[in-house]
């Protein structure tokens, strides 16, 4: 049977990934387009919507296509499901009448589309189709871990309780960004082994991505109290503290993470973001540098210190930091922005345009390197001005 699965799986990939592109692009066509295209987006969105809901749900391959429902976490109440898409399908016959499409003598449907609202309305009612777009976009995110998230599948239909299974299921949907999957399996999981602190911290790591940062929170102190020697909790903890804005408590946290274990790199890069982040420059940047005694090479150590250094007025000892950190990592557009700014503050005006450039040709467009440029500029002018007199 399960040769059978695979022989049928291994045709339906290739079309399911082909139909969810044709529906990722037209949603993006249907934000980006004016009144003249609109019809044209939508109707590639939403036939594509339905060409993967037939696939999912094919009524002549029940079993398979449950399986394979099943292999994805969609579950029947998803927005692609035949019921709830079914609302949609008038919004397809309405579409037939539209101008150029039918000689038919209906009123074309009257047809308008709020990108900001991502809402649909024809003919005075309204349909949210943001639902929509997220359940295609996990769908094809989910479809490069296909067959690890098959082995788990299959292993969970013989064993419903197989915390292992469940949680390397989770594990792949969180690596598919489906946040909300993940921690309905990780919920599953903690139901069969309630004390296990590698869960809770997986827990944590998810909510903290979904935003739910005091969930989070109580997530890490129960790895915490589980296994007090657990140091990536610790440095979780301090992360999500200061994104709530208790700094204090965060500062307190990495203290006794780096009381245990002095030679923690990332305690001491989290201790020095906190110390930045309370405008205590010098405290901060002898943090950074500290983790920079443990590993050389930490990238993010590095920027920070050439940040803190020009923030300081350290302009030569920022550009060697920069200059350190583009070895690591020369197509960092952040990385050339700083090294510009810093050389424009030398008063390096020339090497200073061209690492904004840089900055610029990797990254177009790029905020802060634009800024830097504009500045630049500015003083390249005074200068000429200045020497003109």
């Amino acid at each position: 049977m399960m040769r059978e699965f695979n022989s049928e799986f291994d045709k339906l990939l290739p079309e399911l990934r082909g139909k969810c592109n044709a529906a990722l692009r037209g949603f993006g066509n249907l934000n980006s387009s004016g009144d003249t295209n609109l019809y044209i987006a939508l109707k590639e969105f939403l036939t594509a919507c339905h060409q993967i809901s037939t696939i999912l749900w094919d009524k002549n391959n029940r079993k398979h296509r449950k399986h394979l429902r099943s292999i994805f976490s969609i579950n029947n109440n998803s927005p692609l499901s035949p019921r709830v898409l079914s609302e949609l399908e008038t919004v397809l016959e309405k579409m037939k009448n539209i101008p150029g499409e039918s000689t038919s003598m209906q009123e074309p449907a009257a047809l308008s589309y709020a990108p900001e609202t991502k809402t649909l309305t024809i003919d005075g009612e309204k349909y949210e189709l943001l639902p929509l777009f997220l359940a295609v976009r996990d769908l094809y995110a989910s479809l490069p871990f296909f067959k690890e998230l098959q082995t788990c599948t299959e292993m969970l239909e013989k064993n419903p309780q197989d915390a292992t299974a469940l949680f390397q299921k989770a594990v792949l949907l969180y690596k598919a960004r489906r946040f909300e999957a993940a921690l309905q399996l990780i919920e599953q999981v903690l139901e069969i082994v309630p004390d296990d602190f590698r869960v809770w911290y997986n827990r944590g790591v998810v909510l903290s991505e979904m935003g739910r940062l005091e969930d989070a929170l109580a997530a890490y102190d129960r790895v915490i109290e589980l296994e007090p020697v657990f140091e990536m909790a610790w440095d979780n903890k301090g992360v999500v503290l200061a994104r709530l804005g208790r700094f204090e408590e965060a500062l307190e946290t990495y203290e006794k993470v780096l009381l245990r274990n002095p030679k923690y790199a990332e305690a001491w890069a989290g201790k020095g973001s906190v110390l930045s982040a309370l405008d205590r420059k010098e405290e901060a940047l002898e943090a950074y540098l500290s983790a920079l005694k443990i590993r050389p090479d930490y990238l993010e150590a590095l920027k920070s210190v050439g940040s803190l250094f020009s923030r300081l007025g350290r302009y030569e000892e920022a550009l060697a930091a920069y200059d350190t950190a583009l070895q690591a990592a020369p197509e960092a557009p952040e990385l050339w922005a700083g090294r510009g700014l810093v050389l424009s503050e030398l008063d390096r005006q020339e090497e200073a345009l061209q690492s904004c450039s840089r900055a610029l040709e990797l990254k177009p467009g790029f905020a802060p390197a634009l800024e830097v440029k504009v500045k630049i500029l500015s003083e390249i002018g005074r200068q000429k001005a200045r020497a003109s007199q």
